[in-house]
């Protein structure tokens, strides 16, 4: 494959999925927009320059006073952790989704990683500890071979061994490709679902290990140190909080778009072909010439790498490791992730990453906190949905499908930050529209839920009103974007309406749930889960009044039938 070929193949990929590329794109762009320039890194002053993005910061600004986002490092450290889950959702599309080799097991490497990097950037002693057997003879030539060797290490490594956190990060990911080449050539011997039974027990072996040996891993607590950071939390105050949390970011989207970029240049290229001829067709693969063993293994090895890389932005993320890196909820949660966005594609695994760790850390635990095992039924529910609606995943789905999902969720964000003001019609419908008192029962919440409801439509319409009398240069601006964003909502708000009643009405009303800051969270959620089905069906609506009534388009005149 040439060089024109391979572009012409990405080309046809990112055109198939723009409507997602683009999304990401604008998250991970959204930071450097909206909060300080990093301090400690030359010349990005000059590139920042204190520009706002005229659309997207104002839309950041409104979410961030109505509550749905949290402070500027918050969000940084969201969307950090976002790319972090990226690299490994991607890493294993690689392994299962181009090569066939289907992985349950991927924690084992995302955790070893973890560990690795941060033994060698906290730093340990040099040296072979000395064993004995009691047998004199065996016990003395071995006092002398391992004290040799710990001296040959000592000389070369030094006492204690160290190694800047970024470096570690890479020795870790190369220690995981080293023990996916080693097990590798024992796990890929077997096929299909007797390889997946394999390697669902690998992290298990692990996790033992890493409870059993205290001393090394920390047993159930884990390790934690601030040496293993790539950038250190600084001592106090927010806006070097903040400061820290944007280089960071800056330092994880660089690792992200590199990782991704390596996986899909080696996906278009001939080994990538490879990968997929052995996915479809093992024997028709090895009659072409193909090695087949030697091919799972590299893929083996790659898929490994990057998710070592991954696991130790996750233990630099947390600031500590711990056994629970090795358990197998993290390569489930990652298997459902590349399944949601589409096996296969690698976009498909940073799409599916995005969107769960968006959806659980800013609004599930917001909404639900304290009920343990939400993020799992949540990505259950996904799951299903994405199975039974778009099989192939979201960044393979129909083109209406993916309009559906885009549109859906812009107009859920639309209707939830715009802004509510109380002006005459609050006070007009205030007086007309009955209350709820002080009354418990599920119809007085049901009435009050309503109201509530009403009042905000309402609310923003009084918004825009008091904004038309007190215009100026100023504030011109937003009065046109909060004006455009009303009107490509209107044919969403009646449904927004309803399903903004029956969803609170179930959360708050038979549920008993106490929402309290969560309520506009609660409120989005709702939003998206109706807006998604209503932008997929509006068209179709609007096709099927137009063939009753017209037959064509109007313009090409009323249809007559015999």
């Amino acid at each position: 494959m040439d060089l024109k070929e391979l572009a012409e193949n990405f080309w046809e990929d990112v055109k198939e999925r723009g409507y997602y590329i683009i999304t990401v794109i604008l998250l991970i762009l959204i930071p450097f927009f909206l909060v300080a320039p990093p301090s400690n890194i030359p010349g990005f002053d000059i590139i920042y320059n204190g520009a706002k993005f005229p659309v997207i910061s104002e839309i950041y600004d409104f979410s961030r006073q109505i509550g749905l986002f949290g402070s500027n490092t918050w969000f940084l450290r969201i969307l950090s952790l976002c790319a972090i889950w990226a690299i490994f959702a991607a890493s294993w599309d690689f392994l299962s989704g181009y090569s066939g080799q289907v992985s349950f097991g991927h924690a084992a490497f995302w955790g070893f990683s973890a560990y690795v990097a941060f033994w060698v950037a906290a730093g340990f002693n040099v040296g072979i500890p000395v064993f004995q057997f009691n047998i004199p003879i065996i016990d003395d030539v071995l006092f002398f071979i391992i004290s040799t060797l710990n001296e040959v290490l000592i000389f070369f490594l030094g006492q204690r061994f160290v190694l800047d956190p970024i470096f570690a990060l890479l020795f870790g990911g190369f220690v995981s490709a080293l023990l996916a080449v080693c097990i590798g050539i024992i796990a890929l011997r077997v096929k299909g679902f007797y390889l997946a039974l394999l390697t669902l027990v690998i992290p298990l072996i692990f996790n033992s290990l890493a409870n059993s040996f205290k001393e090394l891993t920390g047993g159930n607590n884990g390790l934690s140190s601030d040496v293993t950071r790539v950038v250190p939390l600084p001592p106090s105050g927010p806006l070097f909080r903040e400061t820290s949390a944007l280089n960071f970011y800056i330092f994880v989207i660089l690792v992200f778009f590199i990782a991704i970029g390596i996986m899909m240049l080696i996906a278009y290229s001939r080994i990538g072909l490879a990968f997929q001829s052995i996915r479809e067709d093992e024997d028709a693969a090895e009659s072409l010439g193909i090695n087949v063993r030697n091919y799972k293994i590299l893929a083996f090895t790659i898929s490994a790498f990057f998710a070592g890389i991954a696991g130790g932005l996750y233990a630099q993320w947390f600031g500590y490791v711990s056994p629970t890196y090795l358990e197998s909820a993290a390569s489930f949660n990652v298997i459902i992730m590349v399944v949601i966005g589409g096996v296969g594609t690698i976009s498909g695994g940073v799409v599916g990453a995005f969107l769960l760790t968006l959806l659980v850390n800013i609004f599930l635990k917001n909404i639900f906190s304290g009920v343990h095992g939400l993020d799992m039924l949540s990505f259950g529910l996904l799951l299903i949905i994405t199975l039974r609606y778009m099989p192939f995943g979201l960044t393979r789905a129909k083109k209406d499908q993916k309009r559906a999902v885009v549109l859906g969720i812009l107009l859920a964000l639309i209707w939830t930050i715009l802004p509510s003001g109380k002006g005459w019609g609050m006070d007009l419908f205030s007086s007309v529209l009955p209350t709820s008192g002080s009354s418990t029962d599920l119809i007085s919440k049901l009435i009050s839920i309503a109201v509530s409801a009403i009042l905000t439509i309402v609310g923003k319409i009084d918004y825009l009103g008091q904004m038309v009398t007190s215009l100026t240069p100023d504030n011109i601006f937003v009065f046109i974007l909060l004006l455009i964003m009303f009107i490509i909502s209107i044919p969403a708000i009646l449904v927004f309406l309803i399903g903004e009643i029956i969803g609170l009405f179930f959360l708050q009303g038979i549920l008993g749930m106490n929402l309290g800051s969560a309520l506009i969270k609660a409120k989005f959620l709702i939003y998206t889960c109706i807006g998604i089905p209503f932008a997929f069906y509006l068209p179709k609506i609007f096709k099927a009044l137009r063939l009753r009534y017209w037959g064509v388009w109007p313009s090409a005149g009323r249809y007559e039938p015999d």
